[in-house]
């Protein structure tokens, strides 16, 4: 008896509906909590800064995936800076007992910080205390404001008891993007 055989295009196309029957039967994403709700017009995009002057050598490229995770108990921010040359992640969650957005942000240097999330109006208002070693940095406050095409950080540092202003970044939504690690 003679098999029929499958040409290339059309095995192709039996993979391509298997995988749609496949998402399809995956459960919906989980609406967030209702704490964590003005993270969600972040949710579910990957963005991309250029930290460095035009032109300049080395480029230094910030990749950010924002996602939702634990049912929408909490939202992951992974990031990565050309590549995995450093990185981290943050786990933001509502905190009951401080009735407010808390954070733990893990880094592949020698620190980590913990802070808290405020919203004000279309603003993230964030403020972590540094813990290890990260030079003279003792906490850092930032701002960050969604825009039509991504959103905009501005960051100040406390270094020996002065705040002094760090950086102004702007990402741009870059579907696809992921952080690596190397």
């Amino acid at each position: 008896m003679m098999r029929p055989s499958i040409t290339p295009a059309a095995l192709a196309a039996l993979v391509a509906i298997g995988a749609l029957g496949a998402l399809a039967a995956l459960p919906a994403a989980a609406a967030l909590d209702e704490h964590l709700a003005p993270l969600a017009p972040f949710v579910g995009h990957a963005y991309t800064a250029h930290m460095s002057p035009p032109g300049a050598e080395p480029a230094v490229v910030d990749v950010q995936l924002w996602e939702e995770i634990l049912g929408g108990k909490a939202v992951r921010i992974t990031h990565s800076i050309n590549g995995g040359d450093y990185g981290g992640e943050s786990l933001i969650t509502w905190d009951e007992t401080k009735q407010s957005l808390i954070y733990f942000y893990a880094t592949t240097a020698t620190f980590h910080t913990v802070g808290t999330v405020y919203v004000a109006g279309d603003s993230l208002l964030t403020d972590e205390q540094v813990v290890g070693e990260a030079g003279e940095i003792a906490e850092v406050k930032g701002v960050t404001r969604r825009t039509a095409d991504g959103m905009v950080v501005r960051t100040q540092q406390l270094v020996r008891g002065q705040w002094l202003p760090h950086r102004s970044t702007t990402y741009v939504e870059t579907p696809g993007a992921v952080p690596t690690f190397r």
